[in-house]
């Protein structure tokens, strides 16, 4: 990983670059699919009706019951829908996160210089097979679908609480699709080996955050002008966002495993070095 915030967004350059297509475009489809072959009912005007008779009346709010939100069966099926598709196309980025590791350790060799200059450890140079990786992702897409309403709940009600902890959150997948933690120890190695770069980490993934909030609010505004360009430009932007996501956790992954605990300590550690 290099100094460029450029880099971030290049999600092309993944060894040939025919994976990373293919990835973009099976999300992509997952993304449009919710707008050109929805699954299930669209027709929420019942419900925006009752949730407009219920802002207006405090006294029904307060009386009624989950069996009074009128909400069809195909209307869930819809939710449930749009639900799939967003949670696969950020399972997507953990995808290109794994393989970008993958791909950087099979680049790199043991004597080899990373692209920070500095030497990695011989033990986060062995890639992971082709095999483990694939049953890992299977694990990850199983693990987050258990943990999808708590971190659904975080985002939604302590927005800022999930901000202050995605960046250490968002090392799990790289430290477990890495190979080199298991599912339950990749939960204090990715406290560990966030250390000396939180604040980097904050700065570059609040920017994704904040082009996905301008995304949402461009797309929104389209919608009310040419609603067939919002519904490929909003897919577009958030699988881009999601890939390039991924690919910024696999290449500050891979440097933190070269430079352990900022650049600071790693610059004194290879002046010792040279010393001897």
């Amino acid at each position: 990983m290099n100094g460029s915030l450029l880099d971030i967004f290049k999600i092309d350059r993944l060894g040939k670059g025919i994976f990373a297509k293919l990835l973009f475009a099976v999300a992509l489809l997952a993304g449009v699919s919710v707008y050109f072959t929805p699954l299930g009912d669209t027709d929420f005007t019942a419900f925006i009706v009752w949730a407009q008779n219920m802002m207006g009346n405090v006294d029904l709010m307060m009386n009624m019951s989950p069996a009074d939100i009128p909400l069809s069966s195909g209307n869930i099926i819809y939710l449930l829908h749009l639900l799939a598709a967003d949670m696969f196309v950020i399972l997507c980025g953990f995808i290109y996160c794994g393989v970008y590791i993958r791909q950087y350790r099979l680049e790199h060799g043991v004597d080899e210089p990373g692209d920070s200059g500095y030497l990695i450890p011989p033990r986060f140079l062995v890639p992971i097979s082709a095999g483990k990786l694939a049953l890992r992702i299977f694990v990850v897409i199983c693990f987050s679908i258990v943990m999808l309403l708590p971190l659904s709940f975080t985002v939604l009600y302590l927005f800022l609480i999930f901000i202050i902890i995605l960046p250490v959150l968002s090392m799990y997948p790289a430290c477990y699709l890495s190979g080199d933690s298991g599912l339950i120890g990749s939960f204090p190695e990715m406290v560990k080996v966030t250390k000396g770069y939180y604040l980097v980490n904050a700065r570059n993934m609040s920017l994704i955050v904040c082009m996905y909030f301008i995304g949402s609010w461009i797309t929104s505004w389209l919608m009310s002008f040419v609603p067939s360009a919002a519904y490929v430009i909003e897919p577009v932007i958030n699988v881009f966002l999601a890939l390039s996501f991924g690919r910024y956790v696999g290449m500050v992954y891979c440097r933190m495993r070269e430079v352990p605990g900022g650049l600071r300590i790693g610059a004194k550690l290879h002046r010792e070095a040279g010393d001897k």
